[in-house]
């Protein structure tokens, strides 16, 4: 360990802005209740281990002690994400109030983070539209919601901001932001390896070590490996159902699956392997720089997603609403049932001649149990490739330089280079009525440039920044719904381009003792094309091709002010007022050049009240706060044949109206008594429409806002047992709960409901400190809760409801050892 002394000295983040740590320095918007989501304290300085510890966090670019950071912030350390058992980001939600995310499903990609944060959030994948929760890696802005479902590898913590964070962050964090901090190079030779196994063969593999080069260098190297099979089983139809259709029915060359289970494979699993490296230099004490690399392959299933129920008809039996014109005779006429009539008697021998005959053939389509599918993935007949698995590329570096330019001014470079190349498939039914491959290809670059400094004897102090984006993206298809209409089967090569620049400042005025008074502002300027590209020759419809370009341009100011207040050592008093924007989209998804229009931009203004505080000696850390959300020119999807032409004939996107969101958080942590310690979170959101800017079916001023539940409740429990002064027994219990979910805004499609839920998580852990060794048993879902992460409901047009299935329980074991 030659260089463990000069490891000390390495890489300790000393810089002027750390003599702002002491005070609440200039507050960002959004007054919110900060949760010390810190597991396993460690002794303070008394030896106790009844008091929360201080936890630093840098959600306002400076270091900070979280409870004295006047924004909605909830900061998760790695030991916490260990103790909760978290595999990705995904399941940081469960313990974050008024945080939602899940993986898309099978359509949008299971590497599509569908997060929402006080109901603001993108479901599409498509950079048609933009993301309203804004993701970041040390500081890296990642511009897509597809390729954002981190792993949580060698963190040291994980920031939640809520609210909008347009002033500091920027573009599309309208509902907040998440980032990730890694651990940075110390240095000092220490590292760990850690192997974990369980439900569905899961195995996971990874490592750190921090290696001491030089006086000055350090370099820390970070690897994973990890794989587990799918939740959902994929059954050979054929073999379940020999009587029905011919031996095409039985796939891609498959045929009948001869064995006992008819199983041909999974959805929901996946494996993948990645490498990540830091190199930190010091070339003097007040300068330090971090070049850091990553690379990531993935091969994903696709989601978990199964059919719920099927029908022939063209009416929803729920809304009355209907997909299509009623043809003379009846209303069997869903492009189930006309592929059925059609192509699926002529060419795959089902025997559809009679009512009863169809409606038993559309039945064998559902899931049988809740957790199978037959779910098809390609169409042999026209040569269209949809392998139930898709891959994803991802590697980027960047390069960070932290400067003192002098005692009280300190200079923030980040430059970064991203790129990903990825692809999936959509596939539900045991015959090719709907089959979907998408590929995506995105690369960015990024140039941030900060200046913190403090002047007036620390009476002012203030941030001054420039941000730099510029992105490619390429999104080719193959788009077969060939028995819904003849025209939608067809290929796609779209592109898009941006090119964004912002300049922000903020200021923190310190008048008299305890009281902050704050300002800011950011100007952005964007400019976005999306070229669309539609080939229909595979319907023998090249009449309709079509290449047109759309081009946006927004140009906005963003302010925020707040007003802070000490009302004691241990109470924190604060109110804010913030904005944001989300940047104007595309209708996404045009059947013809005279689809391809351009979306308003989104507006958001918040107003936020709250209080922090550490009662009874630091024993109990309770914060809550309450906000008002005015959330206006909100796009939707819109279906009506007299919109712009015709173009929203099948459907468009719009912006559809105004709505406003209110709610609450409380969060509270006790250490009642040594070892133990006892956690509880509330959340609650009301989105309301306040005015609809156009008509669309079943969109009223009473629809709910999708995906998002009113009430999200989160608890724990975990007791640190010395066994003696070495050993260390740790139980935990966590809960999670979540009311009603509504996947439609259509208050009459009571399918599209997921009923609430809650799901309970178990973890024991055995630590040895003289060993560095560690052994922990893990179940998730303890009581095998079946749950619905999306649901979509296609019956009165493709003819079935389909919903992708909450992982069932789990169990695991994961070894670790410390060096």
């Amino acid at each position: 360990m030659t260089n463990a002394k000069p490891a000390r000295r390495l890489f300790a983040r000393k810089f002027a802005a750390r003599k702002f740590a002491a005070r609440a320095s200039w507050v960002a918007l959004g007054a919110a209740i900060v949760a010390p989501h810190a597991a396993f304290a460690e002794n303070d300085e008394t030896g106790g281990k009844n008091v929360n510890q201080e936890i630093i966090v840098t959600a306002q670019f400076r270091e900070q002690a979280l409870q004295d950071v006047p924004i909605a912030i909830s900061a998760v350390t790695s030991e916490e994400l260990e103790q909760r058992s978290v595999k990705n980001v995904l399941d940081i939600a469960n313990s974050v109030p008024n945080v939602e995310m899940t993986s898309g499903g099978s359509g949008y990609g299971a590497q599509t983070n569908q997060a929402f944060i006080r109901g603001l959030g993108q479901a599409d994948f498509l950079t048609a539209f933009e993301p309203r929760v804004g993701f970041y890696v040390d500081d890296v802005y990642y511009a897509t919601t597809y390729g954002s479902v981190f792993d949580v590898l060698d963190l040291e913590r994980v920031e939640v901001l809520r609210g909008p964070q347009g002033t500091l962050f920027g573009r599309n964090s309208v509902g907040g932001a998440l980032r990730l901090i890694s651990k940075k190079p110390k240095g000092d030779n220490s590292g760990y390896v850690e192997v974990t196994g369980g439900s569905r063969e899961r195995y996971q593999m990874r490592g750190a070590y921090d290696l001491g080069l030089t006086e000055q260098l350090a370099l820390r190297v970070v690897a994973n490996a990890k794989g587990q099979e799918g939740h959902v089983k994929r059954l050979d139809y054929k073999c379940v159902y020999p009587q029905y259709g011919n031996a095409q029915v039985g796939g891609i060359g498959l045929g009948p699956v001869n064995n006992d289970s008819c199983q041909i494979g999974t959805l929901g699993g996946g494996h993948s392997y990645s490498f990540r490296g830091t190199l930190g230099y010091e070339p003097s004490s007040d300068v330090q720089v971090y070049l850091s690399g990553d690379y990531t392959k993935e091969t994903a299933e696709s989601s978990a997603e199964v059919i719920i129920d099927t029908q022939s008809s063209l009416i929803n039996p729920e809304t009355g609403l209907a997909g299509g014109a009623i043809p003379v005779g009846g209303v069997d006429n869903n492009g189930l049932a006309k592929w059925l009539k059609g192509l699926g008697t002529s060419y795959y021998g089902f025997d559809v001649s009679t009512p009863e005959k169809l409606q038993a053939v559309i039945a064998s389509f559902e899931s049988p149990d809740g957790y199978s599918t037959y779910a098809r993935y390609g169409n042999q007949r026209t040569g269209l490739v949809n392998p139930p698995e898709g891959t994803m590329e991802a590697y980027g570096g960047s390069l960070t330089i932290e400067a003192n330019l002098s005692d009280d001014v300190h200079l923030t470079s980040i430059t970064a280079y991203r790129k990903y190349t990825g692809d999936f498939g959509q596939s539900l039914l045991a015959v090719p009525v709907e089959e979907v491959r998408n590929g995506m290809t995105h690369r960015q670059f990024s140039q941030e440039l900060r200046l913190l400094g403090s002047t007036f004897n620390d009476v002012l102090d203030y941030t001054l920044g420039a941000y730099y984006l510029d992105t490619e993206t390429l999104n080719p298809a193959r788009v077969q719904t060939e028995g819904f209409t003849q025209a939608l089967d067809f290929f796609s090569d779209d592109t898009a381009t941006l090119k964004s620049w912002a300049l922000f400042g903020a200021v923190d005025l310190h008048p008299v003792e305890r009281l902050t008074l704050s300002a800011g502002v950011r100007y952005s300027n964007e400019k976005k094309t999306y070229t669309f590209d539609r080939d229909y020759s595979p319907s023998n419809l090249s009449v309709l091709n079509f290449v047109s370009t759309g081009k946006n341009h927004d140009d906005r100011i963003n302010p925020r002010f707040s007003i802070a207040y000490e009302a004691s050592d241990n109470v924190n008093l604060y109110a804010s007022y913030s904005t944001g924007f989300t940047a104007s989209a595309f209708n996404a998804r045009p059947f013809g050049a005279s689809g391809i229009f351009s979306l308003q931009a989104e507006d958001v203004k918040s107003y936020e009240v709250g209080f922090k505080s550490n009662l009874f000696d630091n024993m109990l850390r309770l914060n809550a706060a309450a906000y008002l959300t005015e959330f206006d020119k909100i796009v939707g999807t819109l279906r009506d044949p007299a919109y712009r032409s015709g173009a929203c004939a099948i459907f468009c996107n719009e912006n559809v109206g105004n709505a406003e969101i209110k709610g609450f958080e409380v969060e509270a942590m006790a250490r009642p008594a040594p070892g133990l310690m006892i956690s509880g979170n509330v959340g609650y959101t009301d989105f309301r429409y306040k005015e609809l800017l156009a008509t669309t079916q079943g969109l009223t001023l009473d629809s709910p806002q999708t995906r998002v539940p009113k009430w999200n409740l989160s608890g724990a429990i975990q007791y640190d047992a010395d066994l003696d002064d070495n050993q260390t027994l740790t139980p935990r219990v966590d809960v999670s709960y979540r009311s009603d979910i509504a996947y439609s805004n259509n208050l009459l499609a009571k399918s599209s409901v997921q009923p609430a839920y809650a799901l309970v998580n178990l973890r024991l852990t055995y630590a040895n400190k003289d060993l560095g060794f560690s052994l922990a048993a893990a179940v998730t879902n303890l009581f095998d809760e079946y749950y619905l992460t999306t649901i979509t409901d296609q019956r009165e047009s493709y003819g079935f409801l389909s919903a992708t299935v909450g992982r069932p329980r789990e169990w695991s074991l994961t070894l670790r050892k410390e060096f």
